[in-house]
């Protein structure tokens, strides 16, 4: 394993998710946990687990929310993404 890789990666914790302004290029790897990726106007949904990794393809906003536990991925290229509270969904 590639240790800068670990320096510079981001935790997403359960029941947060993870918007990125802008996703076209940015290349999201997954280092532990697993994660589930939605695109504005894409009706795929991504899921990766430990050691998968997927260059987005669309100039939109993106979230990358952790499922199960905590998850931990590396971003590259584009800008800064914002940690926000996932919405809490609940049984009618």
């Amino acid at each position: 394993m590639d240790l800068s890789e670990i320096a510079g990666s981001i935790v997403v914790p359960r029941q947060r998710a993870l918007r990125l302004e802008d996703g076209d290029g940015r290349r999201v790897a997954v280092l532990a946990g697993h994660v589930w990726i939605t695109q504005r106007g894409d009706s795929r949904d991504i899921v990766l687990g430990e050691g998968e990794e997927i260059v987005l393809e669309r100039s939109r906003d993106a979230v990358v929310s952790a499922l199960g536990g905590d998850a931990r991925i590396v971003l590259e290229g584009g800008a800064d993404a914002e940690l926000r509270r996932a919405p809490v969904l609940r049984a009618a």
